[in-house]
């Protein structure tokens, strides 16, 4: 009567433990995770510092353009990534992964970009088509007004909730509208032809210069017109994202970011919304929110830093 008893209670035991581990698997596959929608990137190591003058001339983007030659921010989509046309509100004739604005062809508006690190900074390079290029004339504390701009956005700690994104197409400003911005989330807008002849940097929402990368003085940012656009350069500090960690930030092999780039083409040629918009993985409506964003992976790899060669012609009339 015992044994039987033993018996009848270990069999209930287990089908109460198994149902226990079934809801706990099943509440874990709720849980959270990182996750992100868009493009994957790398960014290898250099150890001969990027000199920061507006050209893309330097041995080590040189040895990484390769890396780089499909990353590009073009009108229409990679494969990847997809969304519904016209999702922005102020789109009048976007679509695909113009949200704002149009672009007629590369010539309007293309950009290629890259990116390299060293133990101090993370370096920026971009090759930028634009038919009418727009100079900025200041005010050098805060933006205002419409302008040429490259902006580069981060989810520093890589902590985007996870979302499910059907079938790669999707109301981009719904998924942006679930999501809430945490104080890690940052993006730094380039200005970059001005008519004091160096780029501002401006910072978040409010549009305020950044004290450190707006210093024309420190040398972060760079930028030449080409005959078909402007190249331009940029260096952010590891140190800039200290408030985020408590500590100084040091780039290790494996670390990711949330990231995504944006291109701004203040085009006077069209009607309001002047010019179009249109980034790398999400798209203008929402570039700042971090469920939309790419991810750049920061690995150990030192790039084969070379003085030789030249940039591949996807980078337009680089000399």
């Amino acid at each position: 009567m015992c044994l039987s008893k033993r018996v009848s209670f270990s069999k209930t035991f287990l089908f109460f433990s198994l149902t226990t581990l079934i809801i706990a698997v099943l509440m874990l596959s709720a849980v959270p995770a990182m996750s992100y929608s868009g493009g994957e990137a790398n960014c290898k190591k250099t150890n001969v510092p990027i000199e920061i003058d507006g050209d893309l001339n330097d041995p080590s983007w040189l040895a990484v353009q390769a890396d780089f030659d499909n990353q590009t921010i073009i009108a229409n989509p990679q494969d990847w990534y997809q969304i519904k046309p016209k999702s922005g509100a102020d789109t009048n004739d976007g679509g695909l992964r113009v949200s704002r604005g149009k672009v007629d062809n590369d010539a309007d508006l293309k950009g290629v970009w890259m990116t390299i690190w060293d133990n101090d900074y993370i370096y920026f390079g971009f090759a930028i088509s634009d038919d009418v290029v727009v100079e900025y004339q200041g005010p050098y504390d805060v933006r205002t007004g419409d302008t040429d701009s490259i902006v580069v956005i981060f989810d520093t700690k890589h902590d985007a909730p996870i979302k499910t994104f059907p079938a790669k197409q999707f109301d981009t400003g719904a998924v942006a509208a679930e999501v809430v911005n945490m104080p890690d989330d940052v993006f730094y807008i380039m200005t970059p032809i001005t008519n004091r002849g160096t780029p501002a940097v401006f910072e978040g929402t409010g549009l305020v210069a950044n004290a450190i990368l707006n210093d024309p003085a420190n040398k972060y940012a760079a930028a030449k017109k080409t005959a078909t656009g402007y190249t331009a350069e940029m260096r952010i500090p590891w140190s800039i994202f200290t408030p985020f960690y408590g500590a100084n930030l040091v780039p290790k092999s494996g670390m990711v970011m949330g990231f995504d780039i944006s291109l701004v083409d203040s085009d006077p040629t069209y009607a309001a919304p002047v010019g179009a918009a249109m980034a790398w993985s999400s798209d203008f409506e929402n570039d700042n929110s971090p469920s939309v964003l790419g991810e750049l992976t920061i690995v150990a790899i030192e790039a084969p830093v070379t003085s030789k060669g030249k940039l591949a012609s996807t980078w337009g009339d680089i000399k």
